[in-house]
């Protein structure tokens, strides 16, 4: 029995066999435009994800697998279920993520097509009443299939999150629709399950209940019992949650992910205004795309940027507000685009993560595109006989997109070449500087990484990271002597670090200077009293260890070095 009445979920149709066939088409397109990044490499973030992840190397371990990154445990899981069947060849991977974008461009084609069928019911809608679903449809899908904003999220394995979620998102949006038109208990369950399994898989599913509740009010018509009942079994319930779960993650972020960063900064709301209009303006301009883009800080309300920022923002929202009157669906798919965006910008907020990064935009940017689909379904509808020549049009703007995102996965194809993208883009910040080392140390071209990385700490004196990744390619270099000074450089300009104290500790053993490195490790167990590896090498030093345990370690640090340096503590006689 519905809750809300029996309103039928389709109208009829009497072409509705030949829907599959456009949404098809569109997801493979999606395909063609993205075989050319399946034989691209790890990148970056790749590496810790996968690479460097042992959790991930035994897909029945469940408990390894969700306890690596406990807030996207889908994620992992879908890590280690594509290292159960590739290995850890980079392929797999890629495979996993277009096909997922290949369904997204899918879903995208049915949330597009039942929308403007939505529509066209509302007797107050007339305006452009006559465009084509299908067509809406099969234009948005298309745009969302090849459109070069999406290859951050479908061409970079680590965007697995962006792909998998929109997938969850979708089909939840879609079973809600189909639950607030009358079709059935199950599909609210269906609504209910596919949301907690899309918040398993990236934060931003919180926004799902806001999503409903536009739709609901824009596009569906109901009266206010009706309406009212809808929100409080199902769009109440899961705001309600939403709040709960957006307390849990700020919370894990402050207590276990990001313990001794910064608090949140109000003008960090200003700068997460300035991308709104960049991730705009690249969807609609897709051009000086990079894997990392450089905002500046606003540190006032009243600048220039801030007031062009705010005022354009909230002019958005009043377009939002005017055109739910004129043409809802086109209202709902700008707010789509900006809701998708709030949790992202939330945690620009409280100073976390970079203010800006495109795989961000792929699910956000759906909404432009069902925009978009219903323009030309318009012009479809108008044209007439002259339909060939707006297709033809279609074509026109399509294919330099297209082509464009082949190109976007060419420049993914080398990651040292996407490094000084970013480094091109950003002159003078030193996270691009960052990324150029760490593409050349991963390519096994240590010697041109040290520069890179003594470039990023001359801009950046204060960030640990670079010391570190410094200190390994020295060693790998065999330069022993320069890996230690940039530990003690770390240590000169934050003293509190605790793989400073580590590394030199660690030096000290090898260089026969026992009494200096058990002070490292003590200095690193007085700051953290629980570290492992401290206390191990602590005991290690102390002659404390099991013999076999002892023996493990000596053969590690002398690894380290290549058995350029004596070891006095692992002499033949050693238990």
């Amino acid at each position: 029995m519905s809750l809300i009445g029996s309103t039928p979920v389709y109208p009829a149709s009497g072409h509705r066999f030949l829907v599959p066939l456009p949404a098809g088409c569109a997801a493979l397109l999606a395909a063609l435009v993205y075989l050319n990044a399946l034989d691209n490499p790890f990148v970056y973030d790749d590496f810790r994800l996968i690479v460097e992840n042992p959790s991930i190397l035994n897909a029945w371990d469940l408990q390894s697998v969700i306890v690596r990154d406990i807030t996207r445990p889908i994620v992992s899981l879908s890590y280690a279920i594509d290292t159960m069947l590739w290995g850890q060849s980079p392929v797999g991977y890629h495979v996993t993520n277009v096909l997922l974008h290949a369904v997204n461009v899918v879903l995208v084609f049915w949330v597009a097509l039942l929308a403007s069928e939505d529509r066209k019911r509302q007797a107050g809608q007339r305006v452009w009443a006559d465009a084509s679903p299908t067509v809406i449809g099969f234009a948005a899908a298309t745009l969302f299939a090849v459109h070069p904003m999406m290859t951050e999220a479908v061409g970079y394995i680590s965007g697995r999150s962006e792909v998998a979620h929109a997938v969850f998102f979708l089909l939840a949006f879609l079973a809600g629709r189909r639950w607030m038109l009358g079709a059935g208990k199950r599909w609210w369950v269906a609504c209910m399950g596919l949301w907690v399994l899309a918040l398993l898989t990236k934060e931003t599913a919180v926004m799902l209940p806001v999503v409903l509740l536009a739709y609901d009010w824009f596009v569906l018509d109901a009266d206010w019992p009706r309406r009212r009942r809808r929100f409080l079994w199902l769009e109440l319930p899961m705001l309600a949650a939403t709040f709960a779960a957006g307390a849990g993650r700020v919370a894990v972020l402050r207590l276990v992910e990001y313990p001794d960063q910064a608090d949140s900064d109000w003008r960090y709301a200003l700068v997460a205004v300035d991308a709104f209009w960049r991730y705009l303006a690249i969807v609609f301009a897709p051009r000086n795309q990079s894997i990392f883009h450089a905002l500046p800080f606003i540190d006032s309300l009243l600048s220039p940027r801030a007031i062009a920022g705010v005022v354009g923002l909230a002019g958005f929202m009043a377009l939002v507000w005017v055109l739910r009157r004129v043409h809802n669906l086109i209202a709902v798919g700008l707010l789509w685009f900006a809701l998708l965006l709030v949790p992202s910008s939330m945690l620009v907020i409280l100073g976390r993560g970079e203010p800006m990064a495109e795989h961000r935009a792929y699910l956000s940017a759906a909404g432009l595109f069902l925009t978009w689909g219903c323009a030309y379904g318009v012009l479809w509808a108008r044209m007439g006989r002259r339909r060939l020549l707006v297709t033809v049009a279609a074509i026109a703007f399509l294919a330099p997109l297209a082509l464009q995102t082949v190109v976007r996965n060419v420049i993914w194809e080398d990651p040292v070449m996407l490094a000084r993208e970013a480094a091109r883009l950003a002159p003078g910040h030193w996270m691009p500087q960052l990324l150029v080392a760490e593409a050349l140390r991963q390519n096994g071209r240590c010697t041109d990484a040290v520069l890179e990385y003594r470039a990023a700490i001359a801009i950046r004196p204060k960030e640990e990271y670079p010391y570190t990744r410094l200190a390994r390619c020295l060693i790998q270099e065999r330069r022993f002597e320069e890996a230690e000074e940039a530990l003690r450089q770390l240590r000169a300009v934050i003293p509190t670090s605790q793989d400073a104290s580590m590394g030199l500790g660690v030096f000290a053993i090898l260089a026969g200077r026992p009494s200096e490195g058990r002070a490292h490790f003590q200095e690193v167990l007085t700051r953290e009293p629980g570290h492992a590896r401290a206390k191990q090498m602590l005991a290690f030093i102390e002659g404390a260890l099991p013999a076999v345990e002892h023996r493990r370690l000596c053969e590690e640090l002398l690894t380290l070095t290549s058995g350029a340096l004596t070891l006095g503590a692992c002499r033949a006689d050693t238990p």
